[in-house]
């Protein structure tokens, strides 16, 4: 469908990587918002924290280990990933939380063996839709995987109906197919998936309109933890772990489905060979507005890199005259964590970036046809992120005032860099913003913010979803070499409502009886190094629904749905049956 259809159909209805090695610190080199309705004041809303922290006393007792040596091993910074999903279709969130454990011994350059003796697996956790978690592990079968793990994508990639799982590790990746009772079998040899580098972050897509889920992988960096490299001061527990730019990239994959969750290396023959990069982000929305999805690659201090879509499974390199392969400066940036949405009310989804310490994160506005400005200043993004360490983030209405509200995950990669830097941690606060309704964010200060902003977090992956079955949107939030976190909202202002079996991918506008029009996707928030949930969440009460248009991708039949049509009948979920 062509963007002017689109358009109109509303209407109705409504770069190259390298480089010498640097010091530890990693210190980098050196137009208005668009106009929309306002969203209510936030003053209106309760007092008090927008969060409160519950974990152990809900059954989630998962902590990640590393495996962190005296030789300051890179891989061991990165972790560690989840994901939220139903695995047992019972419509309750599940947890999977994916795990490292001893480091891996280095054999030559990307050659990683499994150390002698039991290994920690990953770790499946069953919600039981009101905020508690029992370890389901080890009746789980193949989800017990023992990788040393980085990211986890759920998905039904064999058509069967039932959730599986795709991990990417340090090592050989694996492919988990569920039987939708909580049984896992290991497919991962037969898939064509095993991939033994170091692979990092994943999307699961529709590429070319089949029906069928395919994957674009991304491939991190050569390391030879045979011949670990010394990084920093050679004073004793001075030691560092190196910046990427020491080690060579790798080029990332794209694999095809073939609809049995087996799966043909197409990344040739799919226009995206030209690849090669530090890639850690992946995400797969429409940047061009024209019905299919494109893919954005987030890269570690190289060029990001935006591939357009053909509608067929096709791409070509849009990065250039998109915008965002560098921030509005024209700097490279070490791109980690992604978020996409609708942040400023013009039904296009802005991108969002995670970076490192003194480069800030970026957002990139949209403004259509696959063209993206640097926002990031005027959004009142910049300065805030300036001396975080950003991983982890989303996109999405916390507070229920119909607006994409922002949180993001923080934590040094380098577990010593107070000896470098006065006034950098390992630790940090994780931070969010609350978003006017224009694609302008107020940065809440941690009295506000609540348990999320109470202790400092060596912070990895951050996924929203709604945990407790409350209608509103809860974070699990993972940390490297430490525990998973689980944080309750406590600020909405009034119970919201999920979407549940919408076509995956589709566009879904929403226009609501005070004149808003406001846009999100039925696809898992990609985040770092794992997902949200599935569902599509908004953050209004049924009745404020006028009417809701749900288009898939490809050029599928629209579905017009009246506001009544929504009604939940106390249930926090509408279910609409596949589209």
């Amino acid at each position: 469908m062509s963007p002017r259809a689109r358009e109109g159909l509303l209407l109705l209805g409504l770069a190259a990587c390298g480089g010498d090695a640097e010091p530890p610190a990693r210190e980098p080199a050196g137009s208005p918002p668009i106009e929309a309705a306002s969203s209510p004041a936030a003053q209106d809303g309760p007092a008090g924290p927008w969060f409160v922290e519950h974990g152990a006393d809900r059954g989630l007792d998962f902590v990640h280990q590393n495996g962190a040596l005296p030789e300051k091993h890179l891989p061991e910074t990165m972790g560690a990933g989840g994901a939220l999903f139903d695995f047992d279709g019972d419509g309750d969130l599940d947890l999977y939380l994916v795990q490292g454990g001893p480091m891996r011994i280095g054999a030559g350059p990307g050659v990683f063996l499994e150390p002698e003796g039991a290994l920690p697996p990953n770790r499946l956790y069953a919600g039981d839709g009101r905020g508690h978690f029992t370890d389901v592990t080890a009746g789980s079968g193949a989800a017990a995987h023992t990788g040393y793990g980085m990211a986890a994508v759920a998905a039904d990639f064999d058509g069967d109906g039932h959730a599986d799982l795709f991990v990417t590790n340090l090592g050989p990746d694996a492919l988990l197919l569920g039987d939708g009772r909580g049984g896992f079998r290991d497919a991962s040899a037969a898939s064509g998936l095993a991939d033994p580098r170091w692979t990092a972050g994943a999307v699961a897509f529709d590429a070319e309109g089949d029906g069928d889920l395919d994957l674009y992988v991304t491939a991190y960096l050569e390391v030879d933890l045979s011949a670990p490299l010394w990084c920093g001061d050679r004073r004793p527990g001075w030691r560092s772990v190196c910046h990427p730019d020491a080690y060579p990239g790798l080029a990332d994959r794209f694999y095809e489905n073939r609809g049995d969750a087996t799966f043909e290396d197409a990344t040739l023959r799919a226009g995206l060979g030209d690849n090669a990069g530090k890639g850690l982000g992946v995400v797969a929305f429409d940047a061009e507005g024209d019905g299919d999805l494109d893919l954005y690659v987030a890269n570690d201090s190289c060029e990001n890199r935006l591939w357009l879509n053909d509608g067929l499974g096709r791409f070509e390199d849009g990065t250039l005259l998109s915008g965002t392969g560098v921030n509005g400066r024209g700097a490279t940036e070490a791109g980690m964590g992604l978020a996409v949405g609708d942040v400023d009310g013009d039904l296009r989804a802005e991108l969002f970036v995670t970076n490192f310490d003194n480069e800030s994160n970026t957002l990139y506005g949209n403004l259509g046809g696959g063209r993206f400005r640097d926002r990031t200043a005027q959004a009142g993004l910049e300065a805030p992120s300036r001396l975080p360490v950003g991983f982890g983030t989303a996109l999405a209405d916390f507070d229920h005032d119909g607006d994409l509200d922002l949180a993001v995950a923080n934590g040094h990669i380098i577990d010593n860099i107070a000896l470098y830097h006065d006034g950098k941690t390992h630790a940090q606060r994780a931070q969010a913003f609350e978003n006017d309704g224009q694609g302008r964010f107020r940065e809440l200060p941690p009295e506000e913010l609540g348990d999320l902003a109470a202790q400092p977090l060596v912070g990895r992956g951050l996924y929203p979803g709604d945990l407790d079955g409350d209608g509103d949107l809860d974070l699990l939030v993972t940390t490297c070499g430490g525990p998973a976190r689980l944080f309750e909202n406590v600020r909405a202002r009034s119970p919201g409502f999920s979407l549940r079996g919408l076509p995956h991918g589709a566009r879904v506008v929403v226009r609501t009886r005070d004149g808003r029009a406001l846009l999100r996707t039925a696809a898992a928030p990609v985040s770092y190094f794992g997902q949200g949930a599935a569902e599509v969440h908004l953050g209004l009460a049924p009745e404020q629904v006028l009417e809701l248009v749900v288009e898939p991708l490809h050029g599928g039949a629209p579905r017009q749905l009246e506001g009544a049509a929504l009604s939940v009948n106390g249930r926090a979920v509408v279910d609409l049956g596949g589209g």
